[in-house]
């Protein structure tokens, strides 16, 4: 911002917890120091919650949990649950009014091919409704249950890392847990380590790096939750049995 002024960012724009790129959890307090460095420099801060909003962390938008206030939030996924498509923006109202008092006597030009999809539109109202009726508070239980789960799995010899929040979470699996060296690209993780859970009875997205991805549903009970730790103990197990683990422990 320094470098090129202010008058030339037009928008920040970040997830509260990056989910793709291997469940990257900032550290406590780091957006909400964007958020106001945003603020004091008259910049737009966009939280993209495509992944973390409605409970996906606890709260229905994981900026919740930093106490901001975006000036536009993104979201999909968790909106009809993934049933049928759709996503939504939201707007603060100071960045609403400059839409619409731009606009003068023409209508706002916002409608597209697929806007308003009605099957899209009735499913997410559904889906609200659940969220009100207690889901949300069933997955803020079972995240908690869930992290503490696997935090029980540090000790395993490939686990290098445990990170999260609710039911978002990933393992780093390695080889050295002082330097945090990968797995061996040999050892093919994302494929292999994928397949062994899958046998197993577990889902997760395996990334190419060896971190294995979390995000169950909201309204897994105990006994849900507990599987998936068990199941996931056994993959370990059964990746360092895994010859070119193994050969990269030695």
């Amino acid at each position: 911002i320094e470098e090129i002024g202010p008058e030339r960012v037009a928008a920040f724009y970040a997830e509260p917890i990056q989910g793709s790129g291997g469940v990257i959890v900032p550290p406590k307090g780091w957006i909400k120091a964007i958020r106001e460095l945003c603020r004091q420099y008259g910049i737009l801060f966009i939280a993209d919650e495509v992944i973390t909003g409605f409970g996906r962390t606890g709260p229905l938008f994981a900026c919740t949990d930093e106490d901001i206030v975006p000036d536009f939030i993104t979201t999909a996924k968790g909106l009809t649950s993934g049933y049928v498509p759709m996503g939504a923006v939201f707007m603060a109202d100071h960045v609403y009014d400059v839409i619409a008092d731009g606009a003068g006597a023409a209508a706002v030009g916002h409608g597209y091919t697929y806007s308003a999809h009605p099957v899209s539109a009735a499913v997410a109202l559904e889906v609200l409704k659940l969220y009100e009726d207690g889901l949300l508070e069933n997955g803020i239980k079972a995240g908690a249950r869930l992290m503490i789960g696997l935090a029980s799995l540090r000790d395993h010899p490939l686990v290098g890392d445990v990170r999260g929040r609710g039911m978002l979470a990933a393992i780093e699996l390695v080889v050295d847990k002082t330097k945090k060296t990968p797995l061996p690209a040999s050892a093919i993780p994302a494929r292999r380590v994928f397949d062994r859970a899958w046998d197993n009875g577990l889902i997760i997205r395996a990334f190419a790096n060896g971190v294995l991805g979390y995000a169950p549903p909201l309204c897994c009970t105990d006994g849900d939750v507990d599987a998936i730790i068990e199941r996931t103990r056994l993959t370990l197990d059964q990746t360092l049995d895994d010859p070119d683990v193994r050969q990269a422990l030695a």
